[in-house]
């Protein structure tokens, strides 16, 4: 027993002001908690909004402060938390907060993906194997870079290249151009936006088997529809669908061919993958 409250009192003295406690509620979306005050060793989470009861003297720098957990002394980074007398001293904390709220600018994403537009077109009159109305389903390869410039807008800019073959007939276009997109849906693991798009045709080609190839210029306009799968904290899924009009310049092609202006309508859809950074 006297063995016992001798150890009692050391506990007031030299444990207890270290635990003169305060309370504290988590701002992080899941906060931390650590086994030891070096933060190398996580052993639970605690939700955004939790009210939690820590120790008022922070630890390591003031990098992290004391929590009990199951009877054991764990820690919570002070980033993680709002407590009562916030404590700025630390130059490392200051630091990392800052960079915490730099990280919240704009953010940037590339997209490569793979879609198909399947189109009419419209010519005047039949061409070599080619008539009007007739349907074509088209391929091609996308890569769009994209900013958040201010929720919920996004700009965009798209660089495209598409062809298709019917019969003896090809068409080869590249498209680039600018877009931008509002985001309907914004979630940790979803996105949902409509988007829009006007593309310059710098360069395309019209051949018909080995008789001719020949080339002109066009442009392209179109929107719809794009939903975001977040694969991680960086990687996503992209699938999107829209309508889409496509117009080339006229084609002087030789005789017994008809110069043509072809126009195509139809709609687009695509599935790729995006980085974020």
């Amino acid at each position: 027993m006297t063995k016992f409250r001798f150890l009692f009192l050391l506990f007031l003295i030299f444990v207890a002001p270290a635990w003169a406690s305060q309370n504290a509620i988590v701002i992080a979306e899941q906060a931390v908690i650590y086994s030891d005050k070096e933060m190398t060793s996580a052993v639970g989470y605690v939700a955004r909004g939790k009210r939690i009861l820590i120790g008022e003297i922070a630890r390591n720098r003031s990098q992290v402060y004391p929590i009990v957990v199951a009877g054991k002394v764990a820690y919570i980074r002070a980033l993680d938390i709002s407590t009562e007398r916030q404590s700025m001293d630390s130059n490392v904390l200051v630091a990392e907060r800052f960079r915490k709220t730099t990280r919240d600018a704009p953010e940037s994403k590339f997209l490569l993906s793979y879609f198909v537009f399947n189109s009419q077109v419209s010519i005047p009159t039949t061409n070599g194997t080619l008539s009007n109305n007739d349907p074509l389903a088209w391929n091609g390869i996308s890569f769009k870079g994209e900013a958040l410039i201010k929720k919920p807008f996004d700009v965009q800019v798209l660089v495209n290249h598409m062809f298709v073959t019917k019969a003896d007939t090809t068409f080869r276009v590249v498209e680039a151009g600018l877009g931008g997109a509002l985001r309907i849906i914004d979630s940790k693991y979803f996105l949902l936006r409509v988007e829009g798009h006007a593309l310059g045709i710098p360069f395309a080609t019209y051949s018909e088997a080995n008789d001719f190839r020949l080339r002109s210029y066009g442009f392209s306009a179109g929107g719809g529809g794009a939903m975001t799968f977040h694969l991680g904290s960086n990687w996503g899924l992209e699938a999107y669908a829209g309508l889409y009009y496509t117009k080339l310049l006229a084609f002087s092609a030789p005789d017994p061919y008809s110069p043509i202006a072809p126009s195509f309508i139809g709609s687009r859809m695509g599935l790729g993958l995006n980085y974020t950074y």
